[in-house]
């Protein structure tokens, strides 16, 4: 078994708002009401974490029990998203 990350880091093009209708569509989806325990997953979410912070926002509103995770590779990254994550809270 390999330790550590698998796969390859992606540019990282990440803007705000970048991915606000998906968000949105999720958030209307039946399945994130009727589920028990919403989780959902931002996955490689880029050079900084603010489509998974959104993602959190936009998908609370609907389902203020939400659970998001982001996952990212590259270490640089999910340091920046670990810094944003403390300045939203």
């Amino acid at each position: 078994m390999a330790s550590g990350a698998i796969g390859t880091v992606t540019r990282g093009t990440t803007n705000t708002n970048r991915l606000r209708r998906v968000d949105r569509w999720v958030a209307a989806q039946p399945v994130l009401r009727r589920t028990s325990d919403p989780l959902v997953v931002d996955l490689g979410y880029g050079a900084s974490g603010v489509t998974a912070l959104e993602l959190h926002q936009r998908l609370a509103k609907a389902r203020p029990d939400v659970e998001v995770v982001g996952l990212e590779i590259e270490p640089a990254r999910v340091r920046t998203a670990e810094e944003q994550l403390v300045a939203v809270r």
